[in-house]
């Protein structure tokens, strides 16, 4: 059991609210260990207080989200912001909580607590970089531009994010179906340029799941420097009903002709109409066209 001093940076608008900050009060009187809470009191908050945090703290300081992979993403972001070497550590108090979830993460306050506090080394995982005309975009778990930017479009239309799970993603993506129009995509890998004339969806995935647990990717890792790309071309609904039951079920949605992937090192790629993006599941400036992707290590405890 290692005796860190624990900072919590704790988002209570995320799913669990207000009782996160009492459980881990509650669950902290089980060790010894000194620590802080911080919580959040707007939007990119988390971001601030970890760049400002970790300018104050020793190495025998732990800093520790507390939210979920937008809160991830915030402290992520603040870290990368100061240049510190400082790892990360994560409890997952969200909705979707996808990091957790692809990183077999528990996912209650006192087992997250109980396996900070085991762990006695960071972990070296890669996080996404998206470099526009407008600034860095850092994700934890995926970048991505047509359909699963109009879902989360509509999800915080209808302020309802904190029920986000697996099937009401999927529902949503159902009713933004619709809603999609088909764009022109230039990707642009360490190998060669693709063209896609009618292009539903652009995902670039660092880890297996994204949306409340859909296993975008079954084989991403955020171990291995790579990028693993997902690019939907237009489909009927029916193909789209089938690849959803495929991603449900066998997870070889992509062998779907429709669907392509790519593992590169980094990437660029030009969206020709403006498109609603998502990073980590919070909106992307819609006036967006050109992007590059890359990865960087940042040590998380976990």
């Amino acid at each position: 059991m290692n005796n860190k001093h624990l900072i919590f940076i704790v988002n209570e608008f995320s799913r669990k609210g207000k009782k996160t900050t009492h459980q881990i009060r509650q669950c902290m009187k089980h060790y010894g260990n000194t620590y802080d809470i911080h919580i959040t009191q707007y939007p990119q908050h988390a971001t601030a207080l970890a760049e400002h945090l970790s300018a104050k703290v020793d190495e025998d300081s732990l800093i520790v989200a507390v939210g979920g992979d937008g809160t991830l993403n915030e402290a992520v972001q603040g870290l990368l912001n100061a240049e510190s070497p400082l790892p990360l550590a994560y409890i997952p108090t969200g909705s979707g909580n996808d990091f957790a979830r692809s990183l077999d993460l528990p996912l209650t306050i006192e087992a997250s607590i109980s396996n900070i506090l085991k762990t006695d080394s960071p972990t070296l995982l890669d996080v996404l970089i998206g470099t526009s005309d407008y600034s860095d975009i850092v994700a934890v778990n995926s970048i991505g531009f047509g359909l699963d930017g109009m879902v989360i479009n509509k999800i915080d239309q209808t302020k309802n994010k904190q029920t986000i799970g697996k099937f009401s993603y999927l529902a949503s993506v159902l009713s933004a179906y619709f809603s999609q129009k088909a764009f022109p995509l230039k990707l642009t890998t360490d190998e060669q340029s693709y063209i896609y004339g009618e292009t539903l969806l652009i995902v670039c995935t660092n880890n297996k799941f994204f949306g409340g647990g859909i296993p975008i990717h079954p084989k991403a890792v955020a171990t291995d420097s790579r990028i693993d790309l997902v690019i939907a071309e237009k489909v009927s609904f029916k193909e789209l009903l089938s690849i959803l039951f495929s991603i449900l079920t066998t997870q070889n949605h992509l062998k779907h002709p429709k669907l392509h992937s790519h593992r590169v090192a980094s990437c660029s790629f030009m969206l020709y109409t403006p498109q609603y993006g998502q990073r980590d599941g919070e909106l992307i400036n819609k006036s967006l066209q050109n992007m590059s992707v890359r990865t960087v290590k940042h040590p998380f405890w976990i």
